[in-house]
């Protein structure tokens, strides 16, 4: 069973995550330094991790941005949610259990995803950054532009909200036919 919640503070399982995110190679998530842990509180950002098995598996920020929220900051899991591949990325802890929780607080507010362009501290980020334009297809979100984004050029991503509400409620209904 996953379990997700926001996060204030370091904690064991936190340290033991960033030690797991340092063997695979993600550069961002391997200290809280690296992941600007206080830096997105201090703004008045919140973080999330999501649980399986007892452990940290997924990781994601968000923080106020623009005319909104940036959401899946600095976003790491360890592995993929197990079941195989999904087009629309329900296969990501953070896309499929965090966004829920920030749509939830956020109910007013635009959501924004940015995806770095060239620059891959894990070695997953280019991938990812292709991944959104599938998923642009699929009108879960709508590319906003390029900017430097913290010195860095990011894709820019709005999520279309009422896509993706519908899309996780799909795939919800057919993981509960699964658990029959």
């Amino acid at each position: 069973m996953s379990i997700t919640h926001t996060i204030t503070t370091d904690n064991d399982d936190l340290q033991e995550f960033m030690q797991s995110c340092d063997k695979l190679g993600y550069n961002n998530n391997n200290s809280l330094k690296a992941m600007k842990f206080t830096w997105c509180l201090g703004l008045g950002g919140k973080w999330f991790v999501t649980y399986n098995k007892e452990k940290i598996v997924g990781i994601s920020g968000v923080h106020p941005w623009r005319n909104g929220v940036r959401a899946l900051f600095r976003g790491a899991q360890l592995y993929s949610i197990p079941g195989g591949l999904s087009r629309n990325h329900m296969n990501c802890w953070m896309f499929k259990y965090h966004l829920p929780l920030v749509i939830d607080m956020y109910k007013d507010k635009n959501i924004y995803i940015t995806t770095n362009m060239d620059n891959d501290a894990s070695g997953k980020m280019l991938k990812l950054n292709k991944l959104y334009f599938v998923l642009e297809k699929s009108n879960l979100v709508s590319h906003q532009g390029i900017d430097a984004v913290m010195g860095i050029p990011q894709n820019i991503w709005k999520l279309n909200v009422p896509v993706y509400l519908d899309v996780l409620q799909r795939r919800n209904n057919i993981d509960s036919l699964h658990s029959l």
